[in-house]
């Protein structure tokens, strides 16, 4: 199974290619996101934790190079 999700994350990838950074950040950061949520789900465990969406993300990365 994990073969499959890096396969598709290696297709996502490069057809976005052509879009800009961010987006492929984004869609990057998004696939890593599912892939993990579903192993998650696959394992049946009951603490899997809440998913962080991109744009929270980014701003706890940019609050945390503020502070350093």
């Amino acid at each position: 199974m994990r073969i499959h999700s890096f396969i598709a994350f290696v297709i996502i990838v490069s057809a976005t290619t052509s879009c800009s950074k961010d987006s492929l950040k984004r869609t990057s950061y998004e696939t890593l996101k599912n892939i993990h949520e579903q192993q998650c789900q696959k394992d049946l465990s009951s603490d899997c934790p809440e998913r962080e969406s991109y744009d929270a993300y980014q701003r706890k990365i940019r609050d945390h190079e503020k502070d350093q």
